[in-house]
């Protein structure tokens, strides 16, 4: 079992909760380095879901 500290907890949870990461093996090890696909990848989501494409509506 891997302690992990209440605040990265919160954050792990939340970043399950949004799917941002799916990985399992990458939310285990909170201060691990990620490879950085994995972090441009996160980042794209974030940004598909604030700025809408032109097929989705705007409400």
């Amino acid at each position: 079992m891997i302690i992990v500290e209440g605040h990265k907890e919160s954050i792990i949870r939340k970043i399950q909760a949004y799917g941002i990461i799916k990985d399992p093996q990458l939310l285990e090890k909170p201060d691990e380095p990620v490879p950085l696909w994995v972090l441009l990848e996160a980042l794209l989501q974030v940004i598909d879901r604030l700025e809408p494409t032109d097929d989705r509506p705007y409400d």
